[in-house]
């Protein structure tokens, strides 16, 4: 009688032991959440975008500089990470820059938060004027341009389409979808 009580105990431990293994797991995916949301804000400048670009050539990419602090942007996000969902596995990307400044880090880890992007959102490394016009020339966007911002990409990693405002679905869909047919 005693083994087979002793055996019960053991399988109640296990039980609890098993549930407690999952509550941690719980608690620590939680926590890795949060901090890959803050692993997403890598600072950036116009070589790593120009770089990662580079990288993905033979896929469609969508360029997309915003801010958290710009209303469009919050309209527009929502249609990229649409977008991203339906079209990235038949070969879309998207490279989101954020123009905020770092000591604006915690507002955009909100809008992270806020719009679940299944893709890397990075920060622009610098604010300064400076860092601006690397961008501008990079890109030959024209000072009066505002956020949103979007570049898309050919798969030959051409640059087809230039936005200096804010897209919806159907209108960046509508010149996605040729792009990615051509292979």
């Amino acid at each position: 009688m005693t083994s087979r009580f002793g055996s019960r105990n053991r399988r109640a431990l296990q039980l609890c032991l098993s549930g407690l293994a999952g509550l941690v797991i719980l608690i620590l995916s939680q926590a890795g959440v949060h901090a890959q949301v803050s692993a997403n804000l890598t600072p950036v400048d116009d070589k790593a975008v120009k770089s990662m670009l580079d990288h993905d050539k033979g896929k469609v990419v969508l360029i997309n500089f915003f801010a958290s602090w710009c209303a469009p942007c919050h309209q527009e996000f929502p249609d990229i990470v649409k977008l991203y969902d339906k079209y990235k596995d038949q070969g879309l990307d998207v490279i989101a820059v954020s123009m905020n400044d770092v000591t604006e880090k915690p507002d955009m880890e909100a809008f992270i938060k806020e719009m679940k992007p299944p893709f890397t959102v990075y920060l622009t490394s610098s604010t300064e004027d400076s860092a601006y016009k690397a961008f501008y020339d990079v890109w030959n966007m024209q000072d009066g341009d505002t956020l949103p911002m979007s570049m898309i990409y050919d798969r030959a990693g051409k640059l087809q389409h230039y936005y200096p405002k804010e897209r919806n679905y159907a209108q960046m869909e509508q010149d996605i979808t040729p792009l990615l047919a051509a292979k």
